[in-house]
């Protein structure tokens, strides 16, 4: 019981390590299609604006804003998408390291008690 709680503890004190940048990752991940919507929805304010300034006669007029609202959807969602791939990757692989050192542990407490017997 002891010897299990010292490398449960072990394994708590390095789980820091293993999980240092995830949350960043997460929230640049959740905040890129956020910051996209934003510029999408300011394009589209712009180009209302403009069509209300000056009519729907001239298309050229309209189009920059059209063309902010569809880059910044496009650049939030280009950002977006490997940031949460690459979260999910290196969360998966932290869930994996653990599971393997708490595996170790076990088996290095089962060992220990075999050479105890």
């Amino acid at each position: 019981e002891p010897l299990e709680s010292i490398l449960q503890e072990s394994i708590l004190r390095e789980l820091p390590r293993l999980e240092r940048g995830l949350s960043a990752l997460a929230v640049f991940g959740a905040v890129a299609p956020l910051l996209g919507l934003l510029g999408t929805v300011t394009g589209m304010i712009d180009t209302f604006r403009v069509i209300t300034l000056y009519g729907t006669g001239d298309p050229k007029l309209m189009s920059g804003g059209i063309s902010e609202a569809l880059v910044t959807t496009e650049v939030g969602l280009a950002v977006a998408i490997p940031v949460m791939l690459l979260h999910t990757l290196l969360s998966r692989r932290v869930d994996h390291l653990v599971g393997d050192m708490e595996e170790k542990a076990v088996a290095l407490s089962n060992a220990i008690l075999k050479r105890r017997d």
